[in-house]
């Protein structure tokens, strides 16, 4: 009884995990050729826990004897399973113990199931739609390659930017030691950090290999919305295809103006909930109950208004604010701070994290980037992202969201690379003259080495020719 207790618990968990495969619209099965019954997903789940317990597929096999007599009792609970999902409204008495110490372990094997996923037929990651997009991609695959950590496992993408063995790829994905390069011909090589741009998260390597197939960096970074895009990987096929959905705009939280006021609806304007102490707001006046009517003489018709024509702006810049205040309408002048300015940061779970895939560590903060659909993962950042004439037209920085990631633009990148290098370079020159110095200094050593040796040997022929006088 215990054994088909705890065989009872284990399905449950189980059937669990398939209903949130079922209903969760990352999910998806692809029937491959043989599954011409079309037999679906919870069939065919049954039909393998049958061949497992001895059911009605699994011809003349024995059963070990303390789980002999299951099958029927397999079957039942699959029966079960499939009411549960046939009817959502009756579930037909399937119990499931969130509290099982096991669920855990369960809900971390699906979602690396979900990370590899076969996407279905009417996906825009389906294999087919990829094929179509390989020429597309034909010669910015050439010029990507995979940064591997020292298990084999790929942690990263990098373009090339220099045929001479420059490459740009995200840098707080670079592992801290073992990290080597593989490129679309299958060439390896370990790779030098030459510099780092914080801002951006791109770091500027070094390989030991020449005639690599650098990208063309343009300074034109239009892309406009509804652009169809494809990233690169060191494969044939693109690793995602989607399309560009939000313009290229600030994500630094610093470098965004900010009021600090707290807002809600309010007839003809926007009223003011809270205040922030030592805010713009704050010192320009405003208190809690004013009514926003205008700034800069547009009018101010909702919270979400009055955030965007302030975040458009930066710190420092100063603002004209019309507010009503009981009866009298009046007229002040904020300067704008930064979100940043005394205010505690909180990073919150992106609730569609959990079946979207893993997101990058560093996700925010960057100067400007533009946003697209594409489904990429924090180990596929990096690379370069193309539109439909195979022109490279960003690198890819970040995986946001469940469905939004970040590109560098090509005129941000070309700017990032020119100071990377400018700034390599005086890092270059500062450490050659430091090297022809302690050479100068290894010389002047060596001389002083040996004008103390010849002092020795003077003084060692002024003693003997004492002695020799005092003999005489």
């Amino acid at each position: 009884m215990k054994m088909k207790e705890f065989v009872s618990n284990v399905l449950k968990v189980v059937v669990f995990g398939c209903l949130v495969l079922f209903v969760s619209s990352f999910f998806t099965k692809e029937l491959s050729a043989d599954d011409s019954d079309g037999q679906g997903l919870i069939e065919q789940f049954g039909d393998k826990l049958k061949k497992l317990f001895g059911g009605n597929n699994n011809s003349n096999k024995q059963l070990p004897e303390e789980l002999g007599g299951l099958s029927e009792y397999m079957e039942d609970i699959m029966k079960k399973a499939q009411e549960f999902f046939g009817d959502q409204a009756n579930p037909g008495g399937l119990e499931l113990d969130m509290n099982d110490p096991r669920m855990a372990d369960l809900m971390k094997f699906y979602q690396a199931q979900l990370e590899q996923r076969r996407p279905s037929r009417n996906e825009k990651d389906h294999r087919s739609v990829f094929s179509e997009y390989k020429p597309v991609i034909a010669a910015a695959h050439k010029s990507t390659a995979a940064i591997m950590n020292k298990n084999g496992k790929q942690a990263a993408l990098a373009t090339v930017v220099d045929s001479k063995g420059l490459l740009v790829t995200k840098s707080s994905e670079i592992p801290k030691e073992g990290a080597y390069c593989v490129f679309s011909d299958k060439r390896k090589s370990e790779f030098k950090i030459l510099n780092v741009n914080k801002k951006w998260d791109i770091a500027l390597i070094k390989v030991d290999l020449n005639d690599l197939n650098a990208i063309e960096v343009s300074e034109d970074d239009t892309v406009s919305l509804g652009t169809f895009l494809a990233a690169s990987g060191v494969d044939e096929y693109p690793i995602a295809v989607g399309v560009a959905s939000v313009a290229p705009r600030n994500l630094s939280v610093s470098e965004r103006g900010f009021l600090g006021v707290g807002m809600e609806n309010s007839p003809g304007g926007v009223k003011v909930t809270m205040v922030q102490k030592g805010s713009g707001a704050d010192k320009a006046g405003l208190r809690v109950d004013d009514i926003i009517l205008k700034i800069d003489d547009n009018e101010i018709a909702s919270p979400a208004q009055l955030a965007k024509s302030v975040s458009g702006l930066k710190p420092g810049d100063q603002i004209s604010i019309n507010f009503k205040r009981e009866n009298d309408e009046k007229t002040i002048k904020a300067t704008l701070g930064s979100r940043g300015d005394g205010q505690a940061r909180f990073s919150l779970p992106d609730p569609g994290a959990q079946f979207g895939g893993p997101l990058s560590d560093n996700r925010v903060d960057f100067p400007n980037a533009l946003q697209h659909d594409l489904t990429i993962r924090p180990d596929e950042c990096g690379g370069p992202i193309v539109n439909l004439d195979g022109k490279v037209v960003g690198i890819n920085i970040a995986r946001g969201g469940r469905v939004k990631s970040y590109a560098i633009t090509s005129r941000d990148l070309k700017q990032v690379i020119a100071s990377l290098t400018s700034s390599n370079n005086e890092t270059d020159e500062i450490s050659s003259l430091q090297k022809e110095l302690e050479l100068i200094n290894n010389e002047i050593r060596d001389i002083e080495n040996k004008l103390l040796e010849i002092q020795k040997r003077k003084k060692a022929k002024q003693n003997e020719l004492k002695r020799a006088m005092k003999t005489d």
